[in-house]
């Protein structure tokens, strides 16, 4: 029997998914956590009387690791797939933003633009060959296919609001990405298709984490010379440090009011303090959650961003004020709950020379982070197919 000894230092996804691998294999592992709550970006906390996860989570028809995880675990009966529905604000009001005939009607694109811009869709969505994309910029790929008018009101918000001052420096095999896997999501009628798990993805965690050793203590007290002496192998999935990381920041909260008919918002607003905001239960209902209605705002900021060193009621000031500006029926009074979440490394940013970190960095340690997925955008899917490919490389 395998009995080698395995140390995991972080317990977010791709760590627990890497120790629940491992120990199917007959590994002894510990994981090593600095939270109280396991799960990373996915832990969970309780709001409406259910578990949420801290960052707003869905998956894709297309995520065909994490859906496959999920049925190993005993939790495919609760994944439920809804109809997604989209908007943008732009400028003073929010538009539709589902398919061609609310393309059509974007008042804010003149015709040939939206005929460009929605051939750009298509052409991304089926195109395979995202190497080609490596070496432009999005910003330059998009001005040139989409044209200008399309790029200053589609994607120059989302890109900067997403990558603060790197935007103009982020690969279009990112965005091929993000297009190329959203694109497929579909149902039978041909419409996007979202999937949550009843009951929330925290619980994901808690079921890889049922046969492993999960230890709190701060991985930063942990030296790799230490753990490297102690075990037979070390996965670190800490930040690496020569990858550029950028924060997130989100406000989640439960209200009676309805703002919104739809799930997702983009907040096209360079004046806006969040990138989007998304009713979560537009999606799923809000039966669960004893009738209340669940919000995210978020955004990312640079790791040096006020958001990081201001408390929690300046933002939530800030944020519900421009809340009340787009959405001047939002009443405050209303608002049940509310949390504010930090997180310091939530994304790496890709540009054209974006190099993958090694898996392998010594005779017995290895790296595991989401700067590893490439070109797709980090998420819980990808994060589960690294963890998977390092354990098969681990063996």
């Amino acid at each position: 029997m395998n009995s080698r000894k395995v140390a995991i230092i972080g317990a977010g996804i791709g760590g627990l998914t890497a120790g629940y691998e491992l120990s199917q294999k007959g590994y002894v592992v510990t994981v090593f956590e600095k939270e109280k709550e396991i799960g990373g970006l996915l832990s969970k906390f309780e709001m409406a009387g259910k578990n949420l996860e801290k960052t707003y989570h869905h998956i894709f028809k297309t995520d065909k690791e994490i859906i496959s995880l999920i049925k190993e675990l005993g939790l495919i009966d609760k994944l439920k797939w809804y109809k997604s529905s989209t908007s943008i604000y732009s400028t003073d009001k929010f538009y539709p933003f589902n398919g061609v005939i609310d393309l059509l009607k974007f008042e804010k694109l003149d015709l040939i633009s939206k005929f460009r811009l929605g051939l750009v869709y298509l052409w991304l969505k089926f195109d395979k060959n995202w190497q080609k994309y490596k070496k432009i910029t999005a910003t330059d790929w998009i001005k040139k296919w989409a044209g200008k008018r399309a790029y200053e009101i589609i994607w120059k918000p989302l890109l900067k609001g997403k990558f603060h001052e790197y935007y103009n420096k982020v690969s279009m095999a990112w965005l091929w990405a993000r297009i190329h896997t959203r694109g497929g999501s579909k149902n039978e009628k041909g419409e996007e298709v979202l999937g949550y798990l009843d009951g929330g993805f925290g619980q994901i965690n808690n079921k890889l984490a049922k046969n492993l050793n999960v230890k709190t203590l701060c991985p930063s007290d942990i030296s790799l010379d230490r753990a490297t002496s102690d075990f037979d192998i070390v996965i670190d999935t800490r930040p690496i440090k020569d990858v550029d990381y950028i924060g997130a920041v989100d406000i989640v909260f439960s209200s009676k009011q309805s703002l919104s008919n739809y799930y997702w918002h983009n907040i096209n607003d360079f004046k806006s303090p969040f990138l989007v905001m998304v009713q979560h239960t537009n999606l799923m209902g809000n039966k669960n959650y004893n009738g209340k209605n669940i919000y995210y705002l978020g955004t990312y900021v640079p790791q040096n961003h006020k958001y990081f060193k201001v408390s929690d009621k300046e933002i939530e000031k800030e944020w519900f004020d421009y809340l009340k500006k787009i959405k001047p029926e939002f009443d405050e009074k209303q608002v049940w709950e509310k949390k504010v979440f930090r997180f310091k490394n939530a994304q790496h940013i890709v540009t054209t020379n974006y190099k993958v970190p090694s898996y392998k960095v010594g005779e017995k340690t290895y790296r595991l982070n989401f700067a590893q997925i490439y070109p797709e955008d980090r998420g819980i899917n990808f994060a589960v197919k690294e963890a998977k490919k390092l354990a098969m490389m681990i063996g």
